[in-house]
């Protein structure tokens, strides 16, 4: 019984200790500031299907 709790009270901690907003797979866009080039963050653009076309949104990957 002790174990269980221990284990459980372990798992929680870690489990609110990772932060969910980390993405690896992150969209960005690349962006010339002073001459230099940054990557930026960018908004998916939402598409109507796998097919369909996408609206563009401020700050959005698919505005160039």
């Amino acid at each position: 019984m002790k174990v269980s709790f221990v284990l459980t009270l372990v798992f929680g901690v870690v489990t609110m200790a990772s932060p969910a907003a980390i993405s690896l797979k992150r969209s960005t866009v690349e962006v010339e500031i002073n001459g230099t080039l940054t990557q930026v963050a960018c908004i998916e653009c939402p598409c109507e299907g796998f097919f369909g076309p996408c609206k563009c949104v401020t700050q959005g990957c698919c505005c160039t």
